[in-house]
């Protein structure tokens, strides 16, 4: 999914039950996200019957589903330098900062910090950009993912 395809897809303008499976993967993380960053910044906010911890682990649920896509459709050569996150972590960082930069942007009087969170998303965009050109080029691989650590209520 291109950086473009990608940020549609966070912002709910790609039809899910069009094209990849992605489009929908990428949608839920913003989505929860989005729902993390209201109950973070207002603890009032937090949905009848979905905690942080409830969140956080459909969290990792959609980036242990876009793990197991990755592993059938992007290439795994031997030999490359390493990533530091799979996939599915580099999609959900993508939705989580679309999310944040969103929220500065529609929340905040101040100019400087909704400029500041915008420029930011445009190099995140920029690093997923650089990162699709390497998996393709065959110059990187990237882990398979953990699911690690459950957070406890």
């Amino acid at each position: 999914m291109t950086p473009e395809q990608l940020l549609a897809a966070i912002s709910g303008h790609l039809d899910p039950g069009n094209g990849s499976p992605l489009i929908g993967f990428a949608r839920d993380l913003a989505d929860l996200h989005a729902t993390l960053l209201s109950s973070r910044l207002n603890r009032r906010h937090q949905s009848a019957g979905s905690s942080p911890v409830d969140v956080h682990e459909q969290v990792i649920a959609v980036v242990g589903e876009i793990n197991s896509w990755a592993v059938f459709h992007l290439p795994r050569p031997n030999g490359a330098r390493r990533h530091t996150h799979s996939f599915g972590e580099v999609i959900s960082h993508v939705a989580e900062t679309y999310a944040s930069a969103w929220w500065t942007v529609r929340h905040s009087d101040n100019e400087q910090l909704r400029h500041d969170a915008w420029f930011h998303l445009a190099e995140v965009r920029e690093g997923y950009a650089d990162l699709l050109a390497d998996i393709h080029a065959r110059r990187v691989e990237l882990p398979l993912g953990w699911r690690g650590l459950r957070p406890q209520p």
